[in-house]
């Protein structure tokens, strides 16, 4: 009979695990919570900065104007090329 170090439990001969709380037998096992020495940490933190940073924006409203420019400037152009499709179609319909 192999008795478990853990809990006391005997086992079979020739068990890997303990039946009862399942601790490893076959390897040596490993210490008790009770003769564990636990370290206090400690930790000391400091609270994060905070920075305030102050953001400039600059509008520029050139560029609706210029993006005004640019759509009324393809309206002409399509305009301008929907004639010439037209009138090609004329001289070659004749």
């Amino acid at each position: 009979m192999i008795i478990c170090p853990e809990c006391g439990e005997e086992n079979p001969q020739g068990s890997k695990f303990c039946r009862k709380c399942g601790i490893n037998l076959v390897h040596e096992a490993p210490p008790k919570a009770e003769h564990i020495k636990a370290e206090k940490v400690t930790v000391e933190t400091q609270p994060p900065r905070t920075e305030v940073k102050k953001t400039t924006v600059q509008t520029n409203t050139s560029t609706t104007t210029t993006n005004n420019k640019k759509d009324s400037n393809d309206w002409i152009l399509c305009c301008v090329c929907l004639f010439f499709i037209f009138i090609i179609f004329a001289i070659v319909g004749h």
